[in-house]
């Protein structure tokens, strides 16, 4: 059973703007385009009626083509005009209503000019402007109360000075009138609000599609980083880097480098794991402030991180500078280390680079440049190594 909360709904808000204004500019193109077809037809079928005037009483043949052609005919004319103009789809269909409330005035005047015998049996055909206005151009309900009032008021004051009128006749007009009026209303009210209802539904389920589409974004962003440092993390790294292979630019090389804190165990068991992780941010703060925003910096394990840098002009004594900047803006830092020979904390970090193209494997990448950071840590850590080993496709074993 529907409510009358039709026209609370209208006044409800949409952001900055109530329910009706953004219910108008939505539908104003499908709108329109209805419009204009119901404007045709009805022009059409209203024009053509004056062969049934002319027809049927013959006596207004003269008045009827006048009244019609001179009248009704500019302001159809003038209505297709105003169609078009910048102004909202309720203002043009109000101006529909109005159109429909002249035809309705033109076409009594035309009766009222006869004396013919059918002109009262042809008076039935005046509830038919009732019907347009509530169901065929189906404006918003309250136009078409309005417009509907208009042509009720119009249809039974004429009825009054129509040749051979009496009571009996207007009574029973009125037992067909006043239910065409009251049930075309009643329809016009269900559509409306029915329609309403459906828009409002739209609305919501749009509304709550963005929200889920943040929502889902959001935690596809978080699902890629680490918790604890904010930096990528190893599904954010394989993303990357399948993006990266399978759209090889020409003479584009890119360099894998993977950084160890060194003596790291032994900080969290001195210092406690409270500390391990202030750590842990420090040094990614280090290293994320030591690449450029292009580059991708990921924790790659427990106290391992890795930069995955791309340039056309690469080589493996950039990939080396990139790593030696990564550890001296670590050494920067200052985080006393009592538990290490070197009295800080440092790192030691390992790279190799290669040509981007779709055949390149990030693991056998990763495994040339874990072999480097190994050398570095055998040579007495707090180095930079850059592998020239030729990767080899072989499973990557994880330090112990």
């Amino acid at each position: 059973m529907y409510r009358l909360d039709y026209f609370q709904q209208l006044s409800q808000r949409i952001g900055n703007v109530t329910v009706r204004e953004q219910y108008d500019l939505d539908r104003h193109d499908e709108r329109l385009r209805s419009l204009f077809v119901l404007t045709t037809v009805l022009a059409l079928f209203y024009f053509s009626y004056t062969f049934v005037d002319i027809f049927l009483l013959r006596d207004v043949t003269f008045r009827s083509v006048l009244l019609r052609a001179l009248v009704v005919g500019p302001i159809t004319v003038f209505l297709f005009f105003y169609y078009k103009r910048p102004v909202s789809i309720r203002r043009k269909e109000l101006a529909g209503v109005l159109v429909v409330c002249m035809g309705t005035v033109v076409w009594c005047a035309v009766l009222l000019g006869s004396s013919a015998p059918g002109v009262l049996d042809y008076f039935y055909a005046g509830l038919v402007f009732i019907l347009v206005i509530t169901i065929v151009i189906t404006p918003p309900f309250e136009y078409s109360v309005y417009g509907s009032l208009f042509v009720f008021a119009c249809l039974y004051t004429t009825i009054w000075f129509l040749e051979g009128v009496d009571s009996h006749y207007i009574l029973n007009h009125l037992a067909l009138g006043l239910p065409t009026f009251v049930l075309t209303l009643i329809a016009n009210y269900r559509f409306s609000a029915e329609s309403l209802r459906l828009y409002m539904a739209k609305v919501h389920a749009d509304r709550l599609g963005e929200t889920l589409s943040m929502q889902n974004a959001e935690l596809e962003k978080i699902s890629r980083l680490d918790p604890l440092t904010g930096l990528a993390n190893r599904r954010a790294l394989v993303h990357y880097a399948t993006m990266l292979f399978k759209q090889p630019t020409a003479h584009k090389r890119f360099a894998v480098v993977i950084v160890d804190i060194d003596y790291f165990k032994p900080f969290n068991d001195h210092y406690g794991h409270a500390e391990g992780d202030n750590c842990l941010q420090a040094v990614a703060g280090a290293i994320r402030s030591a690449c450029s925003p292009e580059d991708l910096v990921c924790r790659f394990g427990g106290e391992e991180f890795l930069v995955l840098h791309s340039d056309c002009h690469l080589s493996a004594h950039g990939a080396w500078s990139l790593a030696e900047h990564i550890r001296s803006k670590v050494a920067n830092l200052e985080i006393a280390h009592q538990k290490s020979p070197l009295g800080q904390v440092t790192i030691s970090a390992g790279g190799y680079t290669a040509p981007v193209d779709t055949h390149t494997k990030l693991d056998e990448i990763i495994i040339a440049a874990d072999s480097a950071l190994y050398e570095a840590k055998r040579e007495g850590r707090n180095q930079v190594r850059i592998s020239d080993h030729t990767p080899v496709d072989v499973p990557y074993q994880r330090r112990l």
